[in-house]
């Protein structure tokens, strides 16, 4: 056993389940039942066909390696691909057993394997509560989570309902064609629903009215944005900065890098108004403002302080450098659930 610092981050759980057009409560499905239902689906797979969502401009697939529950209590384990350069980074064989203690690969990433890194998230799912738990890993990944879980909700979820479809050249190909409470029940009346899946981070915003208070005697401002160099457009931003600044050095995937700068002080309350809306619409946990004010040149108000956030250090067990038991993970969430809680304002 091996201590720690997590950092653990709070969203609120919107939407999880199959909804009419238009409605605010799922017909059916819960966060509850999504966990079951998505560890149900992954249980005797290996690692490879857990993916629900190919790579795009945006972001490289995900695979779910192991959950872990105690009643309504939930961790998982995603890893996260990385395009690969040939150097050393970590990989899991794509054969890797769903549930079992995968082996990590840290040589030059071998044929059969999938480089990434691993990320880690707990659920509360009887108070819809979503925490991202930070490592050692600078990246939570917590928007590919989110889609990971729309991706699984729909298309391989029990409530979607599979038919064989004929093309147009005649074949044939297995399409989602509908959701259903049962999709085996041959008297359940055919309705649309839609798949959701969606979480929000938990912000006070009462802890903004003192800068808006201050808005007039703003002397600084830093902004703080997260280049996630998983993603096509932060990496092609990143390299543009570096070429910018002639600086040869470059990241490898699998990095995150963050960027400070200043802006000018010269703003008003409509301005600080419109940073702060900014700020609440980004699902960043990372992106930041912070002001510095006349007469307290060493104090920031950062934006980020009104988030539901702690820090605790916890007892686990490490299988390597980057996957930690998940059990005991879980035993050691349970054992400090009501402090973490109580640290974050819940």
């Amino acid at each position: 056993m091996i201590t720690e610092k997590a950092t653990f981050t709070f969203y609120q759980v919107r939407n999880a389940g199959f909804y009419r057009a238009g409605a605010s409560v799922p017909e059916f499905g819960s966060l509850g039942e999504t966990l079951i239902d998505l560890n149900n689906w992954a249980g005797q797979k290996i690692l490879k066909e857990t993916k629900t969502f190919e790579a795009d401009e945006d972001r490289y697939p995900a695979y779910l390696v192991d959950s872990k529950n105690v009643g309504d209590d939930w961790v998982l384990l995603l890893w996260n691909e990385v395009p690969s350069n040939g150097q050393r980074m970590p990989s899991l064989s794509e054969d890797a057993v769903y549930g079992a203690d995968p082996e990590v690969i840290m040589n030059p990433i071998r044929e059969r394997t999938i480089p990434g890194f691993a990320t880690y998230f707990w659920f509360i799912a009887d108070r819809n509560l979503m925490a991202t738990v930070k490592l050692h890993n600078k990246v939570t990944a917590q928007a590919t989570l989110q889609k990971y879980i729309q991706c699984f909700l729909k298309q391989s979820s029990e409530h979607a309902k599979a038919e064989v479809i004929e093309l147009e050249d005649g074949s044939h190909e297995l399409k989602v064609t509908g959701y259903m409470l049962d999709v085996n029940d041959a008297q359940e009346e055919r309705k649309h629903y839609y798949p959701r899946f969606n979480a929000n981070l938990i912000k006070n915003p009462g802890k903004h009215e003192e800068i808006r208070q201050k808005a007039n005697f703003i002397s600084k401002i830093e902004r703080v944005i997260e280049l996630d160099l998983n993603r096509h457009p932060d990496l092609d931003l990143w390299q543009k900065l570096l070429d910018k600044l002639h600086v040869g050095a470059q990241q490898g995937p699998g990095v995150s890098t963050k960027v400070k700068y200043t802006l000018s002080p010269d703003v008003g309350l409509a301005d600080v108004n419109q940073m702060i809306l900014d700020w609440d619409n980004d699902p960043s946990e990372v992106n930041d403002y912070g002001f510095v004010f006349k007469g307290e040149p060493s104090k920031t108000y950062w934006l980020s302080n009104s988030l539901s956030r702690t820090q605790f250090d916890v007892r686990i067990e490490r299988e390597n450098d980057e996957i930690v038991n998940l059990q005991s993970l879980l035993v050691e969430l349970r054992a400090k659930k009501d402090l973490i809680l109580r640290g974050s304002g819940l």
